[in-house]
């Protein structure tokens, strides 16, 4: 989803924490909350303005799209692409908002089949920033992506509350949350962002709009543990927007709206903080041990070592870059909501990519 409207006041935790009781007395949270409707995030968000944006330093390593990728069918039109990811047969599924939510596309960017067509239901996710929740347009409403090392296929439905899983066959075999209910408990999303999935099949998901948290449960959808609150302090977040996990089992959680990323180990413990990181929606790890974020807001996409520090900033044809993906050969995909597209780039000079 791009980014939800910023006011200074709603910093306040005392502010959002009354405020969220006040919804649950309403009513409004364990809705589908029918509320007001905006179309998309409107003028606010376009006028919103933040301190600190990023400059471009390339160091002399450009990007260049891959030209005609993707190809797709003229009777798919893409909306409010949210999310994209790969799998180890070289397939690459992209999520969006239209009337064809999952894709999943062959190497050369042609479609190869949809999936969930008979699980996604549109609904309304909701804007939260203000006093009231706003109802934004009818929609698939898909926001995180996620394939795991078994192939398996993680979409977040912020209208809808829930987590999905489909198998390598594109098959639902787990839904977790309650469908159209939003809540607090551990039994409930409220607008669940991301997911992933750690070697011993934990699955990790950053419950972020409504409830500023991260969620684990077993490789069965049990629920085992919950960390975060809404705050500034380490450990605690504003809109834990993306989650992603190295091969040291370290999670690196894109903490939006305090403009940081928070590192913690798999029980959450806090490992660290990077502050200074504008707005990051998407995460993604490379084969290489390097840490890409998608900075919608800027227009950026920003390449970053395991230490936080900042390699290369990207600006292109960019229009809120919501998700990133870098395949094995070192290929970077991106999603993007804005203007509706998912580009294929390389990494100009790099002998990785093809």
């Amino acid at each position: 989803m791009g980014s939800y409207n910023s006011v200074d006041h709603i910093r306040n935790n005392n502010c959002r924490s009354s405020r969220i009781r006040t919804w649950v007395r309403r009513g409004w949270v364990g809705l589908a909350l029918p509320g007001l409707f905006v179309s998309g995030l409107g003028a606010v968000e376009e006028a919103r303005i933040r301190a600190d944006v990023f400059v471009t330093t390339t160091n002399g390593v450009t990007i260049e799209p891959v030209k005609d990728w993707p190809r797709l069918p003229s009777e798919i039109n893409l909306i409010k692409v949210s999310g994209v990811g790969g799998d180890s047969r070289g397939f690459v599924y992209v999520a969006n908002r239209g009337d064809h939510p999952l894709l999943r596309l062959n190497p050369d960017g042609t479609l190869n089949r949809e999936i969930g067509v008979e699980v996604f239901r549109k609904s309304r996710a909701f804007n939260l920033t203000g006093d009231e929740p706003v109802a934004m347009e009818e929609l698939f409403w898909l926001h995180g992506l996620y394939v795991d090392r078994w192939d398996h296929v993680w979409v977040t439905d912020v209208g809808r509350h829930l987590v999905y899983r489909f198998d390598p066959e594109g098959e639902l075999v787990m839904t977790l949350g309650i469908a159209d209910e939003a809540g607090t408990d551990d039994r409930h999303f409220w607008q669940p962002t991301h997911v992933v999935v750690d070697a011993d099949r934990n699955i990790y998901v950053t419950d972020g709009y409504g409830n500023s948290r991260v969620m684990k449960f077993n490789a069965k959808g049990d629920y085992l543990k919950s960390w975060g609150v809404r705050g500034g302090a380490a450990g605690e977040f504003y809109t834990p927007h993306c989650i992603a996990l190295s091969d040291a089992g370290i999670l690196y959680v894109t903490d939006r709206e305090n403009d940081r990323i928070q590192m913690f180990d798999l029980e959450g413990n806090s490992l660290g903080v990077w502050p200074g990181l504008h707005s990051v929606d998407g995460l993604c790890l490379d084969q290489d041990g390097h840490l890409f974020g998608a900075a919608g807001l800027d227009n950026c996409l920003i390449r970053m070592d395991l230490e936080g520090r900042v390699i290369n900033v990207w600006r292109g044809e960019f229009t809120y870059i919501h998700g990133v993906w870098v395949d094995p050969h070192g290929a970077i995909y991106l999603a993007e909501t804005r203007i509706p597209r998912v580009w294929k780039y390389r990494i100009k000079g790099s002998e990785k990519s093809k």
